[in-house]
């Protein structure tokens, strides 16, 4: 029988905080005034290393946020929170917050967010796949993977961005296309395991699921599935300890590339 290792995307195989800090940036002031920075001092593909160097303070308070967060609409509740200097320190907080704003703003950002990110793409192709690369070591990884398991990606990323990322590394060989499933199969990781289950003809039993969200996994502790959280990804040791008290591994880069169906 099948055994399939399903991967989140952002922060299990891409580092790609720093595009989403970019088009958050960029777009935001659309929805909240607030938040609006002068058009000349917007940053760019070109210069967002060095805007993030002249925002350190805002950047690391952005970070802190980031493992509470799942949707696109999120970096905007996220945003909202650092520019009012909450200190948001767990999941039900955060949801609280984001409950106070307006759910057709989220969901005009969320829809904003994707088109700024292709328009992005398409300015400057190079630029963009430059901040989308994959965790060191993480191509190769998976390429070891395969031989073990049928592969999967269970993201809220849009496959679109999944797809072309994947093929620009070398890996879009290795993923049946209907095994990358990003938003449209649901909004959370439940919904992209049951599908996985139908479309491998397995047991949760058979499926190894690695997400760098420890709510994520919590949400997927009943089902059997083997559950990791990625180490490396957007979580810190609060996450961790976390996982941990869950029974939840906490898996590094390193020992990635080792994970086989008979792992327990």
């Amino acid at each position: 029988m099948n055994h399939v290792l399903a991967f989140d995307f952002d922060g299990v195989l891409s580092d790609s905080l720093l595009e989403a800090y970019l088009i958050t940036w960029r777009i935001s002031g659309r929805f909240d005034p607030t938040l609006t920075l002068p058009a000349a001092t917007l940053p760019s593909l070109a210069a967002i290393h060095a805007f993030r160097e002249q925002h350190q303070e805002h950047w690391r308070a952005f970070n802190k946020l980031v493992p509470l967060g799942n949707r696109a609409e999120d970096y905007l509740v996220i945003h909202s929170a650092v520019a009012r200097s909450l200190r948001l320190k767990t999941q039900s907080e955060f949801n609280e917050f984001k409950a106070g704003m307006e759910r057709s703003r989220l969901e005009e950002f969320h829809e904003e967010f994707y088109r700024e990110r292709y328009s992005l793409a398409g300015q400057d192709h190079e630029r963009w796949l430059a901040l989308n690369e994959p965790y060191p070591g993480a191509r190769e990884a998976v390429r070891a993977l395969a031989a073990r398991f049928k592969l999967a990606v269970a993201t809220s990323k849009d496959a679109r961005t999944v797809r072309e990322l994947l093929d620009n590394w070398g890996l879009s060989g290795l993923f049946l296309p209907e095994a990358v499933l990003d938003k449209t199969a649901g909004e959370s990781k439940r919904a992209h395991l049951a599908a996985l289950k139908k479309i491998f003809a397995c047991d949760f039993s058979r499926i190894t699921f690695i997400d760098d969200k420890v709510s994520h996994l919590l949400d997927c502790l009943d089902l059997g599935v083997r559950l990791y959280l990625a180490g490396w990804g957007y979580n810190g040791e609060t996450e961790w300890e976390l996982a941990r008290r869950h029974a939840i591994p906490v898996l590094t880069l390193e020992k990635l590339s080792l994970l086989s169906p008979d792992n327990k």
